[in-house]
């Protein structure tokens, strides 16, 4: 198990290619993959968390 992550991280800390990150891409963040994609390009390979995705999420309460 500790060699699948130290693979993982390695992985992940190396020079992330363009088509790695395409990959990675199109294969976690499914419709949004081209936002993703051109997200991890401009944030040096940092992928794009949910807020970034679909925007700030509002809590609105019912008045009775």
């Amino acid at each position: 198990m500790t060699h699948l992550i130290s693979g993982l991280m390695s992985w992940m800390k190396s020079g992330n290619s363009r088509n790695d990150l395409l990959t990675w891409a199109k294969t976690e963040y499914g419709k949004d993959w081209y936002f993703a994609y051109n997200f991890m390009l401009k944030n040096n390979g940092r992928g794009p968390n949910l807020t970034e995705i679909n925007g700030p999420q509002y809590i609105r309460k019912e008045v009775a």
